[in-house]
């Protein structure tokens, strides 16, 4: 980043409907800003997203919250901008492996709670959180950042136990074992590779 410039986050609340990125875009592009990283979802009808911008260096963070508000509706969005901090960067441990975090059953209240307390406690980062909802059932997938030294397979017995009083049914596989069984898309090289072999 040239020293010209400067990098901000920003995060905007707003029930979900088409053509919000684009209201988002068109108001920083309309600053003269790169937005150059992004992650947005939906849930329960509510869109979210967090982007990172970098423009001029005189450009203050009320004048970017201020822009991207009068992109929507009056109280339609809830908007926040805030310097962007280097060290809040996330970091790439290379004593940590990523694993994908399944659990199935019946809704009721706590199961959040029991997971999340038990990975905090173990030095274990959530990456990614999403729930789906069937009926009265709930689906909890989470990609996180397991520490090397950790036994994995004490930690999916560790959270078997803790959540077996909830019935829950919890998997726990490391992420390429996962993509492997559950994304066509990845087996399809391995395949066409032993092919032509």
């Amino acid at each position: 980043m040239s020293a010209g410039r400067k990098r901000f986050v920003l995060s905007v609340l707003v029930p979900d409907r088409v053509g919000i990125l684009r209201d988002i875009s068109t108001a920083v592009a309309g600053l003269g800003a790169n937005i150059d990283g992004i992650s947005q979802t939906v849930a329960a009808g509510y869109f979210t997203v967090i982007l990172t911008v970098t423009l001029d260096k005189s450009t203050s963070a009320e004048t970017v919250r201020q822009a991207v508000t009068d992109a929507f509706p009056p109280g339609e969005a809830s908007v926040i901008v805030r310097d962007y901090e280097r060290r809040a960067a996330r970091v790439s441990h290379p004593d940590t492996d990523r694993y994908v975090f399944t659990a199935t059953g019946a809704d009721r209240r706590g199961i959040l709670k029991a997971v999340t307390t038990y990975l905090a406690d173990k030095g274990i980062n959530i990456e990614d959180w999403y729930v789906s909802f069937d009926g009265e059932n709930v689906t909890h997938v989470g990609e996180v950042s397991v520490p090397s030294i950790l036994d994995i397979q004490q930690v999916q017995s560790d959270l078997q136990q803790r959540l077996n009083p909830l019935g829950m049914t919890v998997g726990f596989q490391h992420e390429n074992i996962f993509r492997v069984t559950h994304e066509v898309g990845a087996v399809r090289p391995l395949i066409v590779g032993r092919g032509n072999a």
